[in-house]
């Protein structure tokens, strides 16, 4: 069962304490969308696909890019690289949103804005955030997090480099000599 509690001027807390799950609470501006939101976890619990959001919804990009430049990054090949990137995440204003609240559509715009970066840049950058919010919902137990990054359009890779050695190329270059003297 659910209680409601006003909480100053134009807010609701709905808090639900159910046997064997944890207890969850939201505040919201009105007791109706709050007593809507408690009916909707009850159902889920009722059902059994109650999944907790308390981890999404109090995480900020910026601690889940801390976590994941402690934790991940170093295990990689190119770390150097990836924490540099993983920094300019962390500098950006989508950071000091909560995971929950980040959708598709702000990673677009993020995209958009950065075109003159470079196809390979942009896909670098939106790779990292793929990748945090898999191993926060895998690993660090925020099952109710979809990947927004999935549902855009990623810039097309551009050509990789072609180039075919021209007629005096191939017979110029030396091979190294030898130093080692042969008694």
């Amino acid at each position: 069962m659910a209680a409601f509690t006003k909480r100053g001027d134009g807010q609701w807390q709905a808090k639900i304490r159910r046997k064997g799950y944890p207890t969850v609470s939201k505040t919201l501006r009105t007791k109706a969308k709050a007593e809507q939101w408690a009916r909707s976890v009850e159902s889920e619990m009722d059902h059994g696909t109650f999944v907790s959001r308390t981890e999404a919804e109090s995480t900020t990009l910026k601690e889940a890019l801390q976590r994941h430049l402690n934790e991940v990054t170093p295990t990689k090949k190119g770390a150097k690289q990836e924490s540099d990137r993983v920094k300019v995440w962390m500098a950006n204003d989508l950071a000091s949103r909560y995971l929950a609240g980040l959708q598709s559509v702000d990673f677009t715009q993020y995209r958009d804005q950065k075109v003159a970066a470079g196809a390979s840049t942009i896909r670098n950058h939106l790779n990292i955030i793929s990748h945090l919010f898999n191993v926060a919902r895998k690993e660090r137990g925020m099952e109710s997090l979809t990947n927004p990054i999935q549902n855009i359009r990623l810039p097309k890779q551009p050509p990789g480099r072609d180039r075919r050695l021209q007629d005096d190329e191939e017979g110029g270059y030396s091979q190294p000599q030898n130093t080692l003297c042969e008694s």
